[in-house]
């Protein structure tokens, strides 16, 4: 199934934010990488957090979650409220 998803990242277009912890050891943050280069979106976003882990929000100390969230308020404010 991961290779099916991987040889169809390039036909996916609608607008993504893509996250990932640089410590996260449950899925490696190039499959990330990998999904943003190859999508043909106008509207893509990857974040990467150094030092986090899987979960970014979870576990995470407290100003790292806040700049996590800061950032998906950000993202989503902006398609929701463009000026």
């Amino acid at each position: 199934m991961v290779d099916l998803i991987g040889t169809k990242f390039h036909e996916f277009k609608a607008p993504f934010l893509t996250m990932h912890g640089t410590a996260d050891v449950v899925a490696d943050p190039e499959g990330s990488k990998n999904f943003y280069m190859k999508s043909t979106s106008d509207d893509k976003t990857l974040k990467l957090y150094d030092g986090s882990y899987h979960s970014l929000i979870q576990g995470e100390p407290d100003e790292s979650r806040s700049v996590i969230l800061a950032d998906i308020k950000a993202w989503l404010d902006e398609r929701v409220h463009p000026n």
